[in-house]
């Protein structure tokens, strides 16, 4: 899955209701509503009311997409931590774009955010 339904997924977890979603990750309502329409047809979201939750399906994609991340975004801090910038921001850069997000969420803590995008 794309980044952005797994950012949508972790929105959604917390209670996000999809207009702040969309505010959150600067994207157009209807995108936002496309996303979620996706996860409800993979059976990752249904909707209860007013309100969107994940089901058993999509709590653990999304966790295992956050064991992904945090393991990922692990290997880039000790590769920065060995001198390895390169091999570090090449896994970085994939990541960076969503990091202030995923830190705001609580899945990437602020000091390992600090560390990976701090200059050298």
């Amino acid at each position: 899955m794309k980044i952005e339904y797994y950012l949508v997924l972790e929105a959604l977890a917390s209670g996000t209701p999809p207009g702040r979603i969309s505010k959150m990750l600067d994207m157009e309502p209807h995108d936002v509503e496309a996303i979620i329409n996706t996860l409800q047809e993979r059976g990752y979201v249904e909707r209860r009311g007013a309100r969107y939750v994940l089901t058993e399906a999509g709590r653990k994609a999304l966790e295992e997409w956050r064991e992904r991340v945090r393991r990922e975004l692990g290997d880039a801090a000790e590769l920065r931590r060995a001198g390895r910038e390169a091999e570090a921001w090449q896994i970085l850069e994939r990541w960076l774009p969503a990091l202030p997000i995923l830190v705001g969420l609580g899945v990437v803590s602020l000091a390992l955010w600090k560390l990976l995008t701090e200059r050298r």
